[in-house]
């Protein structure tokens, strides 16, 4: 017997010889026999021994090397299902590690469900990457939530509990039980509202959705007078949904909204992953904010060299927890770049603030109506240089200084503090900026 199991009825496979007859174009016929391993049940499943490798060697519980016909071999990642692409078999021994294989694996179901390395770690084609908008967003969250309906869990359970997951961290964030969803009744575009969910007739849900984009115009009071109108014996629920990231939200939450924000949603969309959620929709979504999630932490990761916007949004947050600034987006005439601002330590006047340009760290001066503006930066420059001698700021005066109400008149570069492969030490960086 060869310890191998029939994947048809799951009997033993013993070795033998199979013949294939197969007719040819002048009328004769053809025989081929060849080694086989044969299904001990007749179940009628057979295979040719040359086309199944044989596993020699093994690295750990995790990966295998089979070696096939002609000293090709090839690496099986077992955990992932991956098999890797054929080299000389040598080649793969050579680079050490190997230990005698001392497994029972089931081969012939194993490189029946291994994906070809190539395709293995392909991102599928997602449909958030196209439907970029708030309102496809808006219409996740109104499909999500509709899932919440009792009589839907019948046909996706662990979809139906995401969605009532979803719908109870919106009361919790109001200090409220959640429910029983007997009904729920969602309009999107309500008065200008992304989105209003009426619970049992009795709360109502209002979501504005944010995606890249901020609150104005005293919007979000007239979204609550507005469902307050139509609706006046319900008692609101408003959130403020944002899986991108602002630099505060004051006046959200002065407007009396809750912010939800993208790391509680990622943690809901998880608990359905773990859940077993298969849906498509779902899937795609929640790997869409987990791309958010790892652009905005790829700080951590990339050199500073190599940070698109988003890492910089992530960064500004990081050094926001230790000094009380705000960061967003500054347009100037080159471009605009994304900056932090805040007040200094050691610049006491009122009149300077510190401002993190990128990679560069300025120190600037804001120049009143009545102020000579030659005047103001003439003495700011002298001041402030003066005064980064004393606490070795290692500040310098601008190769170009400018005209406005709010000028650059000292700056540093290389502020950041990086490692050998120049990825930035948060802790180093944020102790630097303290000192200023």
């Amino acid at each position: 017997m060869s310890g191998l199991g029939c994947p048809n009825c799951g009997a033993e496979l013993f070795e033998d010889f199979e013949e294939r007859m197969e007719q040819t174009n002048d009328g004769g016929v053809m025989m081929d026999t060849y080694p086989a391993y044969v299904c001990a049940d007749s179940c009628g499943f057979s295979i040719r021994i040359d086309s199944l490798p044989r596993v020699i060697a093994q690295q750990g519980e995790e990966r295998l090397l089979l070696l096939y016909s002609n000293m090709q071999g090839r690496i099986m990642d077992v955990r992932d299902s991956v098999i890797w692409p054929p080299m000389h078999i040598d080649a793969l021994l050579a680079r050490g590690g190997w230990e005698d294989y001392v497994g029972n694996h089931d081969l012939e179901k194993l490189l029946a469900q291994a994906r070809d390395s190539r395709s293995a770690y392909l991102e599928p084609p997602n449909l958030f990457t196209y439907a970029t908008s708030e309102l496809s967003q808006d219409a996740f969250l109104c499909w999500l939530m509709s899932w919440s309906e009792e009589a839907y869990s019948a046909l996706d359970h662990q979809l139906h509990e995401v969605a009532i997951d979803f719908i109870s961290e919106i009361f919790r964030l109001h200090d409220l039980s959640t429910p029983p969803i007997e009904s729920i009744e969602i309009e999107r575009q309500f008065n200008g509202l992304d989105i209003l969910a009426v619970i049992n007739n009795k709360y109502a849900i209002l979501i504005e959705d944010k995606t890249f984009t901020k609150n104005h115009s005293n919007q979000l009071e007239r979204y609550k007078k507005n469902v307050r109108a139509v609706y006046p014996k319900l008692k609101q629920l408003p959130i403020y949904f944002k899986i991108a990231d602002q630099s505060n939200y004051r006046s959200v939450e002065e407007a009396g909204y809750i912010p939800f924000q993208r790391e509680l949603m990622m943690r809901i969309l998880k608990r359905g992953i773990d859940s077993g959620v298969k849906n498509a929709i779902f899937l795609d979504y929640y790997r869409h904010v987990e791309r958010l999630e790892n652009s905005y932490r790829s700080f951590k990761k990339k050199p500073v060299k190599e940070w698109g916007a988003m890492a910089w949004h992530g960064f500004y947050q990081e050094v926001q927890k230790e000094l009380a600034g705000n960061w967003g987006y500054v347009p100037n005439y080159s471009g605009g770049f994304w900056g932090f601002w805040w007040k200094s330590r050691c610049l006491t006047e009122q009149r300077y603030y510190l401002q993190l340009e990128q990679e560069k760290l300025c120190v600037k001066v804001m120049v009143k109506e009545d102020e000579n503006t030659r005047e103001v930066r003439q003495e700011a420059v002298k001041e402030v240089l003066e005064q980064s001698n004393v606490y070795q700021l290692g500040l310098q005066k601008p190769a170009r200084l400018g005209t406005g109400k709010t000028m650059t008149i000292a700056e540093r570069k290389g502020y950041i503090q990086v490692d050998p492969h120049g990825i930035v030490d948060i802790e180093r960086t944020i102790k630097e900026l303290k000192r200023y």
